[in-house]
């Protein structure tokens, strides 16, 4: 394979050194996973390649695997520029001179390259739809994506999920909070495996990924405002610092005993921009950023900081339905720990007002039906209304930065 390198297209395949020395090499693809033609032939070697559903193989194993050399080693390649697989090539060791080969082989997404490749059994069907129906989940938020099953749905389709929903139970168990890459990990073995049709059959199913501690962002807590928070005798923010925004773990807010300083109240927003826009303007109250649904490590650490400082809260959410349903959960909060809170920028004559309204999707229906048995406060019920009259919504970042000075 001394050619074999030469031939990979660099607009789609990135080259990363690896080891101490930079001696191997590391090559990925620079896009998600897309259709490939395949001929009979090497379809039936994807088959034999994803025997063992090793999520990594060695290259020697997979070449044993056929009396080819020559169309495995245009396969893989084709498979690579493809988004299908990583590569990592060796060079011969003690050889630092001689050309580099493939020596480990990671699948990027093995049950969609066996879907690709018609690999379909109906005997392994049965048997994953026969795990669906005796999986029974822990929590109880779960139970919803059983009713997902499908018969016509492709096995390798049928496994994912399965493996998906097994997952995410371990990590709801266990009580993880982390970002998407690191849920992947622990869903798939690798950081970037989750994708947008796994983000949208659990959206599709009522899980919002924020409420199971699963966020984009960094797994923390932003907060700002002119406080010094205090753990027992020392200092853990400075009010200089704080005033600047930061971004803590939810168990070193829980450790505050006290918040030394004066402020008029507490917002809680939803927009991460508008957090930082706020964090400028330098007004005298503690704000927050909630990264969509809170997760329950964020609402103890809020929780907590509203019961040591005892003041309103106000909570500005997108105009949209998932911005009324998280701007209850953040009121939620606030009562639970002793609090009055109110919507703040909120107001059903914003989604006329404002620039950048946006169609709802069938999502935010879906969302808006589920609000409709609430018992909503009057300016999130007029919203609400407003929302379902219009069939538009609008996001706060647009409406909230012209006004964010406003007292």
């Amino acid at each position: 394979m001394s050619r074999w390198l030469a031939l990979i297209d660099p607009d789609h395949v990135a080259r990363t050194p690896l080891g101490v020395r930079g001696h191997n090499l590391l090559l990925t693809p620079r896009g998600e996973p897309r259709p490939v033609l395949l001929g009979a032939e090497e379809a039936l070697l994807i088959g034999t390649w994803l025997g063992s559903r090793a999520s990594r193989v060695r290259w020697s194993t997979l070449m044993a695997a056929t009396a080819n050399p020559g169309l495995a080693e245009d396969l893989l390649r084709r498979l690579l520029e493809a988004g299908w697989c990583e590569i990592e090539l060796h060079a011969e060791a003690g050889l630092r001179q001689s050309p580099l080969q493939p020596f480990w082989v990671s699948w990027r997404d093995m049950y969609g390259l066996r879907s690709l490749a018609g690999l379909v059994d109906p005997r392994e069907q049965a048997e994953t739809v026969a795990l669906w129906r005796g999986w029974q989940p822990r929590n109880a938020e779960l139970a919803g994506l059983a009713d997902s099953l499908g018969s016509r749905l492709p096995t390798s389709t049928l496994e994912r999920r399965l493996k998906l929903a097994q997952a995410l139970d371990a990590w709801l168990s266990a009580g993880q909070w982390g970002s998407e890459r690191q849920f992947s990990q622990h869903a798939f073995g690798r950081s970037k495996a989750f994708n947008a049709g796994d983000r949208d059959w659990l959206a599709g199913h009522g899980i919002e990924l924020e409420a199971c501690g699963i966020s984009a962002h960094t797994p923390h807590l932003f907060l700002s405002g002119p406080l010094t928070l205090v753990a027992g005798a020392e200092p853990l923010a400075s009010a200089n610092l704080l005033g600047q925004g930061v971004a803590l773990a939810p168990e070193a807010l829980l450790a505050v005993t006290a918040l030394q300083g004066s402020v008029r109240g507490v917002r809680v927003v939803q927009n991460l921009s508008v957090f930082e826009g706020l964090t400028r303007a330098a007004q005298p109250f503690l704000t927050v950023w909630v990264p969509g649904y809170p997760h329950r490590r964020w609402r103890a650490a809020v929780g907590h900081l509203l019961a040591l400082l005892r003041l309103p809260l106000q909570v500005g959410c997108d105009l949209d339905p998932a911005g009324i349903a998280i701007a209850l959960q953040v009121g939620a909060v606030a009562e639970q720990a002793g609090c009055a809170w109110q919507p703040w920028k909120m107001e059903a004559e914003a989604l006329t007002l404002a620039n950048g309204a946006q169609p709802l999707t069938e999502q935010d229906a879906v969302r808006l039906s589920r609000l409709e048995g609430s018992a909503l406060p009057p300016p999130l019920a007029k919203l609400a209304e407003a929302i379902r009259e219009r069939q538009h919504k609008v996001e706060q970042e647009g409406l909230f930065l012209e006004r964010g000075s406003e007292a």
